[in-house]
């Protein structure tokens, strides 16, 4: 799958990530930015929210994947969504996590390291089944050649349907359905 992370490790980046939070609060209250503050305070609440969502779907390795994913070096900024009710997706979990980490190789060689790009991954369970949206801002060197590996990935992965989907310069928008 990806690393293995012992017990320390996990603690650490943890750890790190809310002393960062703490820290933005801390600055923007002392500079008298008490608006601000309440804002992280509330994204804080909100991803919170996402992951303990993501880890009701009883899909652990994904849910590893994508909670640790911003640890580790990436030319991708990485925030991880689930609209909806919990849904119990552990029989899909293994194509689900696949697809992901095809997709995210293909993102992180697809886009210019030195530019800002984020990539919104949100699992909707509005609707059944559920559908998996990806949404990367940024700067993507090679649209035809990211194409040309998207269409790799889809064949790979033969559980999933494209819904919809484009590829721009600066935007890709992909929905992907477990086949019924």
């Amino acid at each position: 799958m990806g690393k293995d992370w012992s017990t320390i490790e996990l603690l650490r980046h943890a750890r790190h990530d809310w002393l960062n939070q703490l820290q933005l609060i801390k600055a923007n209250l002392s500079m008298g930015r008490t608006e601000r503050a309440k804002e992280i305070i509330e994204e804080i609440i909100l991803i919170s929210r996402h992951e303990s969502n993501l880890m009701n779907l009883k899909v652990p390795e994904l849910a590893e994947y994508l909670i640790t994913f911003n640890w580790l070096k990436h030319p991708i900024v990485l925030e991880t969504e689930v609209a909806g009710e919990a849904r119990d997706l552990s029989k899909a979990g293994k194509v689900i996590l696949e697809a992901c980490q095809s997709l995210f190789a293909v993102m992180n060689r697809s886009v210019n390291p030195l530019a800002e790009n984020r990539l919104v991954f949100t699992i909707s369970n509005q609707q059944h089944p559920s559908a998996f949206m990806f949404r990367l801002t940024g700067s993507i060197h090679n649209t035809e050649e990211f194409e040309s590996e998207l269409k790799d990935v889809i064949s790979a992965h033969k559980l999933l349907d494209v819904i919809e989907s484009y590829i721009q310069p600066d935007e890709v928008f992909l929905v992907f359905q477990m086949k019924q």
